[in-house]
């Protein structure tokens, strides 16, 4: 799965989950940021429980789809901020 690969390559994925096409990415902070920053690279999903990423492509997606999705995703990922911990 695509998405396990992008858990090998970013830290803050602490789960890739899922059933069929409906997968879940819990991440280490908020996801809204992701969602907000998704939608400019016209990738649709949203967020749940403020840390878990949801994804419910259509049916009718193509291997080429994916693999356009993963990219722009990894895209987002590589520009993703943790927020500051106070100390």
């Amino acid at each position: 799965m695509k998405l396990t690969e992008l858990m090998q390559r970013f830290s803050f994925i602490k789960e890739v989950r899922g059933s069929g096409l409906m997968i879940g990415v819990e991440l280490e902070f908020s996801g809204r940021q992701l969602v907000l920053d998704g939608l400019k690279e016209g990738l649709l999903f949203n967020c749940t429980h403020d840390k878990v990423l949801r994804f419910l492509p259509p049916y009718i997606l193509t291997e080429q789809e994916v693999d356009r999705a993963i990219a722009r995703l990894a895209k987002l990922f590589k520009k993703a901020k943790r927020p500051e911990t106070a100390s």
